[in-house]
């Protein structure tokens, strides 16, 4: 029994190596399964983590994508809800935008799970620059001038100047030699696109036609857009056949502005500053040359493909007018006019400038005194001028109307059930904002109510403002001008004002694109102030003692006494546009809601 206890207390090396080896064991395996715990935590913790950066990165993902989804829509010409949700897998973000003048704020908003990201977008469309050289400038309706009425500034016009006692231009008066009533060879059948300046080998396209008279070409006309923002103009030229195909060299040449073209397709005049003879049953091509190629911001000249227009076709190339280039097919007629010959136009009975100054230059002048003395004298110049457009095509006022579009039609209660809106201070309505907007009934600002402009405001029905009404734009316009226009008529009252934005070089302008060219579009009676006044297809009527900054239509009458006074400014001027075909990216942040 001695031993025994002996052996308990002082155990053998064997034994005492047995217990360190289980200890060791113990500890080897406890350390294990503390490793272990250890990496199936970091495993779940880093899943968790990787799970979450995901979820959060889905979300910035979405809310890009929402944002990019707001700015297409803009540049696509397309609605814009109020709200927009857009949705991929589980994240959803949802849109809103808001619009200040030609500014657009984006605030896209991501969720994926319980995390979310937030971006916002502050981007600006492009301006249309409308070039308003003259005090005057009017279509082939022609400028009549009641007594005492006066331009102060230059007039240039399609049509006859008929004066009356003391009527008067102080700067240069033009009338370009007529045109006749139609074209005289045409196809204006269009059912498809046919886009060039996309790449190299599209920069320049031709179309051909068979004169069926002979005589000078005033003019010549195509069914053009611009996709996106092209930077430069196009060079219009009238070329000789060689071959069936454009000889190199140019008969008459001038030039479409990038400026004057919408992204909706219309009609674009080219007047040849020289015009150039053509020989009845012989055949020409239109060749537009553009300098340049753009995958994003090119030209549209649509077509016929089913290339109707018998012998004749159009065709397109990487370089028109030097070497020998080669021509390729675009499968179809590309839509043009084309005007031979022309008729007498007159200045009558007007004096322009004054004993030191002033010029002329008319076909025929009949009881005109110019320079201080009655013509003929140096001053009186017997020429042809070629003609000059208006400067705004149909395309960029459609565009106008798709820009008022995008802030959605006015409902009640800004408008009334009829799609009216009006302000009228004897009614309560001393003052309002609008636009950009649609009003599918009419507009009226009468007694002493102000209308601040914040958008492009497209008007269905009739535009009246009377009665010491005052409509200005939005401080937000900055530099740019505004549009209120009408597919009606407008008349303007006694005693409203029209103010800018503060800002030098911003203008209001009210436009009538109401196609009526024997008629008054717009009327503007005494003692109305400050607006540039634009009637695509009919005529302005200034009543006695109406003034205004600047007037371009079709046709314009003055009555006695009516004043127009020219400023310099608006020889280039910016309208805050909708879909002009572009748009600055001002800033794009993550921001926290």
């Amino acid at each position: 029994r001695g031993a025994s206890r002996k052996d308990l207390h002082n155990p053998s090396p064997e034994h005492r190596r047995g217990v360190a080896l289980l200890i060791v064991v113990l500890a080897l395996l406890t350390f294990g399964i503390v490793l272990v715990a250890a990496g199936a935590f970091l495993v779940v913790s880093e899943t968790k983590t990787a799970i979450a950066a995901r979820a959060s990165s889905e979300a910035l993902s979405l809310a890009e994508a929402g944002a990019e989804e707001a700015i297409m829509r803009v540049r696509e010409n397309l609605p814009i809800p109020g709200t927009i949700v857009v949705t991929m897998g589980n994240a959803q973000a949802t849109v809103t935008t808001t619009v200040n003048g030609n500014q657009y704020t984006v605030v896209s908003d991501g969720v994926r799970g319980s995390l979310g990201r937030t971006v916002e977008v502050q981007f600006e469309k492009s301006s249309i620059l409308a070039q308003f050289f003259y005090g005057v400038q009017v279509g082939d309706g022609g400028l009549i001038m009641g007594e005492n009425a006066q331009v102060n500034g230059n007039v240039f016009s399609n049509g006859n100047i008929i004066g009356a006692n003391k009527a008067t231009i102080t700067g240069t008066a033009t009338v370009a030699g007529g045109l006749p009533a139609n074209p005289e060879d045409q196809w204006t059948t269009e059912n498809s696109n046919q886009f060039f300046a996309t790449a190299n080998g599209n920069e320049d396209i031709a179309q051909s036609f068979t004169a069926t008279t002979g005589g000078a070409v005033p003019q010549v006309s195509v069914f053009l857009a611009k996709v996106g923002n092209p930077g430069n103009d196009i060079t219009v030229r009238l070329h000789a056949d060689n071959g069936n195909k454009p000889a190199t060299s140019t008969l008459a040449s001038s030039t479409i502005y990038r400026s004057t073209v919408g992204t909706t397709p219309s009609w674009i005049d080219v007047a040849f500053p020289s015009p150039a003879n053509v020989t009845n049953n012989t055949k020409y091509w239109i060749v537009l040359d553009y300098q340049g190629h753009d995958s994003s911001n090119y030209w549209n000249w649509r077509k016929d493909n089913s290339d109707g227009y018998a012998n004749n076709t159009g065709k397109y190339t990487s370089n028109c007018c030097s070497g020998n280039p080669s021509w390729t097919a675009v499968g179809g007629d590309l839509a043009f006019k084309v005007w031979i010959g022309g008729s007498t136009t007159r200045i009558e009975e007007v004096t322009i400038g004054d004993a030191t100054s002033g010029d002329g230059y008319a076909n025929l002048f009949d009881d005109t005194t110019i320079h201080g003395s009655a013509c003929p004298n140096a001053y009186c110049h017997v020429e042809n001028p070629a003609r000059q457009n208006l400067p705004l095509s149909d395309g960029v006022i459609q565009d106008w109307r798709d820009a008022a579009s995008q802030g959605g039609t006015c409902v009640q209660p800004q408008c009334d059930a009829s799609g009216n809106y009006e302000l009228d201070s004897d009614k309560g309505k001393p003052s309002g904002s609008l636009g950009p907007i649609k009003i599918t009934g009419n507009l009226t600002v009468t007694n002493n109510a102000t209308l601040t402009v914040t958008g492009t405001i497209w008007v269905v029905g009739t535009i009246t403002l009377s009665n010491g009404c005052v409509i200005q734009l939005a401080p937000s316009y900055g530099s740019n001008s505004g549009v209120v226009l009408t597919d009606s008529t407008a008349t303007v009252n006694p005693g409203c004002s029209f103010q800018g934005s503060g800002t030098a070089g911003s203008y209001p302008m009210l436009l009538s694109a109401k196609n009526d060219p024997l008629n008054t579009v717009v009327q503007i009676d005494n003692s109305s102030l400050g607006m540039v006044y634009y009637g695509a297809y009919g005529r302005l009527y200034f009543k006695q003692g109406a003034a205004a900054k600047e007037a371009t239509a079709y046709g314009i009458t003055l009555e006695n006494n009516a004043t127009i006074t020219y400023e310099t400014g608006l020889a280039n001027v910016n309208f805050s546009s909708g879909p002009s075909g572009g748009y600055s990216i001002l800033s794009w942040r993550e921001i926290a809601l």
